[in-house]
């Protein structure tokens, strides 16, 4: 996964982002992605090549409360952002888009900001074909 711009990401067909938050201040943190909750903390990119998702952090709590919101792995690394409860925004919302390109385009784009490449997503182990019978051959023995 890669950074374009802040709360903006590009990634591969179906790589996994991981999402932690750690609220402070007695506020609660929830995490969406299409309008439903994320389990454990991660969710699949789409497995088509072009298409986006939006994922969502909205923090509730006393005026002070905060949370440090963590992206990963981004560029190699892990990426922050931070919400924080105020008289002017009494109940922050964040929003992160996520688009997916292809595996070669993402690869090309770590190249030339020099950023590691997350391995592609493991595909489902292909079959072998099935093994074909031998055929029976005649030998001519020498004379």
């Amino acid at each position: 996964m890669h950074r374009i711009q802040s709360r903006t990401y590009v990634g591969q067909p179906g790589e996994t982002v991981t999402v932690s938050t750690v609220v402070s201040g007695g506020g609660q943190a929830r995490v969406t992605v299409g309008g439903q909750p994320i389990a454990g903390g991660q969710f699949q990119l789409p497995s088509t090549a072009g298409a986006t998702v939006r994922m969502q952090v909205a923090l509730t709590g006393p005026q002070g409360a905060s949370c440090v919101v963590t992206i990963t792995v981004v560029d190699g690394s892990a990426d922050t952002d931070f919400l924080l409860c105020s008289t002017f925004n009494p109940a922050p919302v964040n929003f992160y888009d996520f688009s997916v390109a292809a595996n070669a385009a993402v690869s090309a784009f770590a190249a030339a900001r020099r950023a590691p490449v997350s391995p592609a997503p493991a595909a489902a182990a292909p079959t072998a074909p099935a093994a074909r019978p031998r055929r029976k051959t005649s030998r001519k023995r020498g004379k």
